[in-house]
């Protein structure tokens, strides 16, 4: 512990307040908390370590003034980022960064209270101190093991009878629908209250996510309710319906027709996968319903209903192309929505087991939520091709390898896109000529790749974050897909940009340069 440097935190949905004792670590220099759900004011303690240079809290809850350390002299050297809370800023150049109070309120009371790690008692000895940190954390990781290697036991025991008993088919119940269709999905609704028969839902279905409802599994008939029996004026795109549900919530309903009958186990376990893409970078699913169609074949296949979230401020793309919607995205924002995506295809790859890859990645399926918070729509539902689905959202996913540097490269198009506001195709001429005009603009004076950004984020970037990203963005467009970054290269390579431009913010270049410009 003593020679840790770097300490990564993010995107774990962590709640309650920063944990403190961290900042006494003797060798740490990057500390992140980035993507959580951190609440409460930014404790005075995190002034208390000069070694500490890089430290992001940036999305969280956190609210209250900064400590006055931060703007001393002494912290000149060091980046802080602390984007996208609830800070109180007025009157300075980051007030525009943070969001509404109530919002951090409203999030922070869904949240799961998680007490904060206690403060270690200060001792005469600084090795004393030392001491009881180690304790603290070595004792943290062995109840966490003693409760995961629990956790996987249970399951295992229950695995068999959770799924057979989920995705029984009850073929007395023809009569039920003139349509001969009888729905295999537990007699559940969609509120908060406990499930009548939880016993039908698997343990990992019914983990909640912070900021979303606990995952479901809908009864046909909410869904015809929700849909108003699947009326074509619901209908958003081909088998993709818009719905709300009976407490308000809007969703999307997309219909999957399974070509096959196929076994309970093997649905079970798809369906296992399908309750994990819940992230708050992806338009994330809700819950499921699965309907057999039982008529004369007995070979026939299921209709799967995937629930997902409805999100209604409109795609990247209505953004970069609106003259309104544009101004509204300054090379901050900008940088924001591209980690978020970032993210969101991580997660994808990374966050679910086996990875999805090959996610049909363009600024038309990046939507954008009201706080301007990413959401990747589009992307791949892990069907099996041996279902043989007549969904193309239910295509087979691609080999890792392949697969990951193809979101890669289609991240790399997006992110020219982001950088010129331009809307070009992948693979186009046009794409072509954009990527070689910003090559030689890294090649040129300053002023030319300045030139070729988009003209409403002026002023507003930092010019060595800009040729960070426009450089990132070409190694992503490589043609020889071995010499293109992975996907965790991606995101630590933005969020140096990042760094790179909360720093230039912090030193007041930004509301003087934009000063310069309306004068």
């Amino acid at each position: 512990m003593n020679k840790l440097q770097s300490l990564d935190l993010s995107s774990n949905e962590f709640t309650g307040s920063i944990p403190e004792f961290l900042f006494s670590l003797p060798s740490l220099q990057t500390l992140s908390f980035a993507q959580n759900m951190f609440s409460g004011s930014l404790p005075n303690s995190t002034c208390s370590s000069s070694k500490v240079r890089t430290l992001d809290v940036s999305h969280n809850l956190l609210t209250g003034k900064l400590p006055s350390c931060y703007s001393s002299k002494s912290f000149k050297n060091q980046t802080v980022l602390f984007s996208f809370n609830c800070l109180s800023l007025n009157g300075t150049a980051n007030a525009k960064y943070q969001r509404p109070l109530s919002f951090c309120q409203n999030q922070a009371s869904k949240a799961i209270a998680v007490e904060p790690v206690p403060k270690v008692e200060e001792k005469d000895s600084a090795r004393s101190k030392l001491g009881l940190v180690i304790l603290v954390i070595i004792g943290v990781v062995i109840l966490a093991a003693i409760l995961v290697v629990s956790v996987l036991i249970i399951l295992r025991r229950r695995r068999s009878e959770s799924e057979e008993d989920t995705f029984e088919v009850n073929n007395n119940n023809n009569d039920r629908h003139a349509s001969d269709k009888a729905s295999v999905c537990s007699n559940t609704t969609t509120s908060t209250k406990s499930l009548p028969d939880s016993r039908r839902v698997p343990q990992t279905m019914r983990s909640a996510v912070i900021g979303l409802p606990p995952y479901y599994m809908f009864s046909l008939e909410e869904l015809e309710e929700a849909t108003n029996d699947f009326d074509a004026a619901s209908l958003l795109c081909e088998q993709l319906y818009r719905g709300r549900l009976r407490e308000g919530i809007a969703v999307t309903v997309r219909c999957i027709k399974l070509k096959q009958k196929s076994l309970p186990q093997s649905l079970a376990q798809q369906m296992e996968v399908l309750s994990k893409l819940r992230h708050m970078h992806l338009v994330s699913v809700l819950g499921h319903c699965i309907a057999s169609n039982q008529g004369h074949n007995q070979h026939a296949g299921h209709t799967i209903f995937i629930v997902q979230e409805y999100i209604s401020n409109g795609s990247l793309k209505d953004f970069l192309t609106d003259c309104r919607k544009k101004e509204v995205l300054q090379w901050p924002q900008r940088m924001a929505i591209a980690i978020g995506v970032a993210r969101g295809i991580q997660f994808l790859h990374m966050g679910v087991a086996p990875g999805i890859f090959g996610n049909n990645l363009d600024i038309e399926n990046i939507l954008l939520d009201g706080t301007l918070t990413v959401k990747i729509s589009g992307y791949t539902i892990p069907l099996p091709s041996k279902v043989g689905a007549e969904s193309n959202q239910a295509k087979t996913p691609r080999s890792n390898e392949d697969g990951e540097k193809e979101d890669v490269y289609q991240f790399g198009v997006i992110l020219l896109q982001i950088i010129t506001g331009k809307v070009v195709a992948a693979g186009s001429s046009e794409m072509g000529s954009l990527k070689l005009q910003l090559e030689n603009g890294l090649r040129d004076e300053p002023s030319v790749l300045s030139s070729l950004a988009d003209p409403a984020v002026r002023g507003s970037y930092a010019y060595e974050s800009l040729r960070t990203t426009v450089e990132f963005a070409i190694n992503c467009l490589c043609e020889d897909q071995s010499k293109r970054p992975s996907i965790e290269d991606v995101v630590w390579n933005l969020q140096y940009t990042i760094q790179v431009q909360q720093g230039w913010t912090n030193s007041g270049n930004h509301e003087a340069t934009m000063k310069a410009i309306y004068e």
